[in-house]
């Protein structure tokens, strides 16, 4: 191995580490609506949990655009036939953009 694809496995280990931390962010956020629909005491209201909700599936879209690019760097260095693996994270973030516009749809749906 060289040193550019230490590097972005070392930046895929911290993309990961955020990715857990994103999915702990939504399941938060989904509890929080599952009190909310309980009528019991929450962590967040609507507007509060629509902006954590738009920071969450933001860093989102930024981890698939890190993963697309090191999913091409990768082929690259290996020049071996990982078009599935690029396909896998240009699917992962296309399913991520279009969270992110519902999210904003509804943002801006709450905002006005």
């Amino acid at each position: 191995m060289n040193d550019k694809e230490i590097e972005l496995i070392n930046g895929e280990m911290v993309g990961v580490f955020l990715f857990i931390i994103a999915l702990l962010v939504s399941l938060l956020i989904l509890y929080n609506e599952k009190l909310i629909k309980s009528n019991k005491p929450y962590f967040f209201n609507n507007s509060e949990s629509l902006n954590i909700s738009l920071i969450n599936r933001t860093l989102f879209v930024i981890l698939g655009i890190f993963f697309v690019y090191s999913s091409i760097e990768r082929k690259k260095l290996n020049n071996s036939n990982s078009n599935l693996q690029i396909i896998a994270s240009l699917l992962t973030l296309s399913a991520s953009l279009i969270i992110l516009y519902i999210i904003i749809k509804s943002y801006n749906k709450e905002t006005n």
